[in-house]
């Protein structure tokens, strides 16, 4: 990069973007760590909601947020968006054979990067009152629930139509 032509937003983003993805290389190797500190952050983020008794909505896109991610990972690559289920697409999944497993259409490290980052914006978000919404937690609970009802009925139809299941996943 030259630092005569960069402006300094460009050459510090490129800075910090390769720390990052240094950091993630380092992480990539070790699952085991990676998903503690997944729970870490879980476990950090539940102790600030019981502390301040609030940011319900926060919370509800938080699960939001990782549902979606879990449904992108335990779905095939190649196969449309459950969103765009209600279009007529006649795309089948290849043939393979019972020794072969699908493919995901993300990897581990991305669903494990998307919940950390939702996680992190998430319990930032605590410390800012603007994000603490009032509502009635019992209703938003059970929008929450019926959400994650029809989300699943919507995948279900998604995996008969296109003939795969989750263990498809890890076959060897």
């Amino acid at each position: 990069m030259n630092s005569d032509v960069d402006p300094l937003y460009t050459r510090l983003y490129h800075k910090y973007s390769m720390k990052y993805r240094r950091i993630i290389d380092k992480l990539i190797m070790h699952p085991g760590k990676r998903w503690f500190l997944c729970a870490f952050f879980l476990f950090v983020y539940i102790n600030r909601l019981i502390e301040t008794q609030s940011y319900f909505v926060v919370s509800y896109m938080l699960g939001i947020q990782i549902i979606q991610s879990l449904l992108r990972y335990f779905t095939p690559l190649g196969l449309p968006d459950i969103e765009d289920e209600d279009e007529d697409v006649n795309i089948q999944l290849p043939q393979h054979t019972d020794d072969r497993p699908l493919i995901r259409s993300m990897p581990e490290i991305s669903l494990w990067e998307q919940i950390i980052f939702a996680m992190i914006l998430s319990n930032l978000a605590t410390f800012f009152q603007i994000f603490d919404l009032p509502v009635y937690w019992p209703f938003l609970f059970s929008y929450f629930i019926l959400v994650i009802i029809i989300t699943f009925k919507k995948y279900l139809k998604h995996m008969q139509k296109y003939g795969y299941s989750w263990g498809d996943f890890s076959k060897r």
